[in-house]
């Protein structure tokens, strides 16, 4: 029989890192709701034609906006590579933790509940690290795809 913990134990048993990957979960949510609405086809298109007509080099200001567009995109997928490591940085700082418990007591060396207590607390800021990173890098294929398509229509445009 499995034991079922609430969100709030959950958050308990993360620690301090559990901050860090709220944190991040903002600003990936942040990051995503920015990006939908300055990637749309009807604010990208036509300032990025204007800035290219005012432009001495109208292709090297393409090139800019192409690259500028392309790394916008890019926070996506260092918050998606980044909470997965605080996660697992969570789950061994846990497995010290629970490790030490047990070599500190001898006593309780002897219990295996005590580490896998330890053990399973541990595992919570890993899961949370790929519930803040799996969305993070589907938003980021998303919006890297329509950042192309963007970069295209402006240079059909153009």
């Amino acid at each position: 029989m499995m034991n079922s913990i609430t969100f709030g134990q959950a958050w308990a048993y993360g620690g301090f890192l559990m901050w860090v990957l709220a944190g991040f979960s903002i600003l990936s949510l942040a990051v995503m709701l920015y990006l939908l609405i300055a990637h749309s086809r009807f604010i990208v298109v036509p300032m990025a034609l204007k800035r290219i007509r005012a432009a001495r080099d109208g292709e090297a200001e393409g090139g800019r906006i192409a690259e500028r567009l392309m790394s916008s995109v890019d926070w996506l997928a260092d918050i998606a590579a980044i909470a997965p490591l605080v996660g697992l940085l969570g789950t061994v700082l846990g497995m010290f933790q629970a490790f030490g418990g047990i070599a500190s007591d001898v006593s309780a060396g002897a219990k295996p509940v005590v580490l896998a207590q330890g053990v399973s607390q541990a595992i919570v800021t890993t899961i949370f690290g790929l519930i803040v990173a799996i969305p993070s890098l589907i938003g980021y294929a998303f919006f890297r795809r329509r950042a192309a398509r963007r970069i295209a229509e402006i240079e059909e445009e153009a």
